[in-house]
């Protein structure tokens, strides 16, 4: 099932229907500000496992969770660096996933079988409308159509659409993935280069201890 919605001034109906399904632990497939993403509250642990279900992946697997900001984020990372802190308060809303050391905050369920957790800061209005409505971090996962380099909401659908709520359309979206840093050690290790500008930022390449 399709729910269309306004990119730029989503409405107040369906944004609460959203909200009301994600609280009775319903999965959702959302646009953010890179590709589409399947997207569950932080409190459904079946939700999640379903997450994994859908992706075929193990529980090992990086899970991100969304935050409303940087105060937020911070509720659920054990330490975030001054770097990185300033770098965030000025790059984020953004298409960027930090990766950090999870404090006691997080439950298994939340971060897989790691003892990290990918955040990400998500510039999209509705994404944000929701955050600001629902309160507390949900989780998210990536989601593409395979072999393409663009993913339209009603091929999401014919392929998704049974096991999830709804499709929340967001139109057609080019495959840009967000850059994720790795600021779980001592520097901060660039592991993807995506949308999101590192310029400012004293980074370390994944691989160069090897």
């Amino acid at each position: 099932m399709i729910w269309k919605i306004h990119p730029d001034n989503p409405e107040k109906r369906i944004v609460q229907k959203i909200v009301k399904a994600l609280n009775d632990g319903e999965i959702f497939i959302l646009p953010t500000d890179t590709v589409y993403a399947l997207v569950c509250s932080m409190d459904a642990p079946r939700a999640i496992a379903e997450i994994y279900k859908i992706k075929d992946m193990p529980e090992s697997h990086h899970l991100s969770i969304l935050c409303r900001d940087v105060a937020k984020a911070s509720q659920y990372a054990k330490s975030i660096s001054d770097p990185v802190f300033r770098f965030m308060k000025h790059h984020t809303p953004g298409p960027y996933t930090f990766i950090f050391s999870a404090n006691r905050n997080m439950n298994r369920r939340g971060t897989g079988k790691r003892k990290t957790v990918g955040i990400r800061i998500v510039d999209h209005e509705l994404i944000k409308i929701l955050l600001e409505e629902f309160d507390r971090p949900l989780v998210a996962s990536s989601l593409t159509v395979k072999d393409e380099y663009f993913t339209d909401p009603d091929e999401l659908d014919r392929i998704y659409g049974h096991r999830v709520h709804a499709v929340v359309s967001g139109k057609i979206r080019e495959h840009n993935f967000s850059t994720i840093l790795d600021c779980s050690g001592d520097g901060i290790t660039l592991i993807r280069q995506g949308r999101g500008d590192t310029a400012g930022l004293d980074l370390e390449e994944a691989g160069d201890d090897e």
